[in-house]
């Protein structure tokens, strides 16, 4: 195909499915579409930084190293960063992104996490990048995995590969938001599964859509590092403030 037929396909399917602001769902004038925002929900959404847990990624106060939590328990994954803070305009986004089918938002989440952890990222020296995988038939309902999705975006700007079939999930669990950290941890428990590490990944990058106790984050971590995965690290798009 010549850039010249490329170019009217792509202005065709920008008139059909324009460009929307992934908080208000607005039309984005052309200057918007890289950032994802309209002018107004740029001004309202918040970034993680520059005061974050070094372990856990959640907001602190600036004379803070770490979390309370991250003070009193131990992980498994050696550090986790997160893009927002989990607040009204990034619900919005991520609902539309996990349940509207709105996977186009994966690239502008890449966009902002190369934007704000690129450095990291490359001096990591990441072996793969694993989502953290749903449950099959919830996954076939859906239609798609949003982890998987974002993955997929941030592996085509950082040329590292995925492996999401390096972890499985074998039960399903009950909803998260409705739990304790306690529950949350007892409901994750056995619910992922080590598939395979054929290539022997030393380090890798779990990825997900949003961090709340980092239980989810936890548990398969130890599932990795059991299956042989020397060093794990998190980065999810929001973070909600513990």
């Amino acid at each position: 195909m010549n850039h010249f037929i490329k170019g009217i396909i792509d202005s065709l399917i920008e008139l059909l499915y324009p460009n929307k602001c992934i908080s208000c769902d607005k039309v984005l004038l052309k200057i918007e579409k890289e950032v994802g925002f309209c002018k107004a929900c740029a001004k309202k959404i918040k970034l993680v930084g520059p005061h974050y847990c070094l372990k856990c990624g959640v907001p602190v106060d600036n004379n803070e190293e770490h979390c309370k939590s991250c003070n009193s328990t131990s992980n498994f994954f050696v550090q986790n960063k997160a893009i927002f803070r989990y607040t009204g305009e990034m619900k919005n986004a991520m609902y539309r992104f996990k349940y509207a089918n709105r996977r186009c938002y994966g690239k502008v989440f890449a966009y902002h996490a190369i934007k704000n952890y690129g450095s990291w990222i490359k001096e990591k020296g990441f072996d793969a990048i694993v989502p953290v995988p749903m449950y099959d038939k919830k996954e076939k309902k859906r239609g798609y995995n949003q982890a998987k999705v974002f993955a997929d975006a941030l592996s085509e700007v950082t040329n590292i590969p995925v492996a999401d079939g390096i972890v499985g999930r074998k039960a399903d669990t009950v909803a998260m938001k409705q739990l304790n950290r306690l529950k949350r941890t007892k409901n994750l428990l056995k619910a992922f599964t080590m598939v395979k590490n054929d290539v022997q990944f030393r380090k890798v990058l779990i990825v997900d859509d949003i961090y709340t106790t980092g239980s989810t984050l936890n548990e398969v971590s130890r599932v990795l590092k059991d299956g042989g995965v020397k060093e794990v690290y998190g980065l999810c798009i929001c973070i909600g403030q513990l």
